[in-house]
């Protein structure tokens, strides 16, 4: 079956169901491979987590910033930098805005087939005038769970005091599994037919008994 064809049977709850947290993988630290200056890139499959079906939700946590936040969002099929001409590349979601950081509603990506590239650009504002600028640093922490993985990621604007409280987000990934591939109940096709013959007589009795 045709991924795409098929994305409306999957789950596409409003929040992550992750589960429970198996383990903490590493706490707040720049990570080389995948912080660089003022990106985050999260990705499916990975070595901790690797369904054939994911999701992926972001949302801003918080932030501690003077300055306005926001975070360009962007999803890719292969490791390729999305380009910084939004006008010709706009961003899959915005994070944030003019003003100062404050907690968003959960966004996500529909579910996904296959190997996908989801990049954060943490930007900053100073009220005073109308530049954009990519902020100084990002770290990030990770935690495992049941069905995905959470990234925690961290943004210092412009790198004076270096505490990386400035905006806050949490990244999901999330396993699914497509309704079309569910097992099927032992003998229901046995309960199906004890209905059709006997209970939907019954049914159909009661409906005709309703006013016309």
């Amino acid at each position: 079956m045709n991924p795409i064809e098929s994305i409306l049977l999957f789950p596409n709850p409003s929040t992550p169901d992750l589960g429970c947290l198996v383990r903490r993988k590493h706490g707040l630290e720049a990570d080389p491979d995948v912080d660089f200056e003022n990106v985050h890139v999260d990705f499916n499959p990975s070595i901790d987590f690797s369904p054939s079906y994911h999701q992926a939700y972001f949302r801003i946590a918080c932030g501690e910033a003077a300055f306005f936040q926001r975070c360009l969002v962007y999803m890719t099929s292969d490791v390729s930098i999305p380009a910084p001409v939004l006008q010709n590349f706009p961003p899959g979601f915005v994070l944030g805005g003019d003003y100062t950081p404050r907690p968003s509603e959960w966004n996500r990506f529909p579910t996904q087939f296959g190997e996908r590239f989801y990049w954060f650009f943490g930007q900053h504002r100073d009220p005073a005038t109308s530049v954009w600028r990519p902020d100084a640093l990002v770290r990030h922490s990770y935690d495992i769970y049941e069905n995905g993985t959470l990234s925690t990621v961290q943004y210092d604007d412009t790198g004076g005091d270096r505490d990386f409280n400035d905006l806050v987000l949490e990244v999901a990934i999330v396993g699914r599994r497509s309704w079309a591939n569910l097992p099927d109940a032992v003998d229901q096709a046995t309960v199906n037919k004890t209905i059709q013959e006997k209970g939907l007589p019954r049914l159909r009795s009661l409906l005709d008994r309703r006013p016309r």
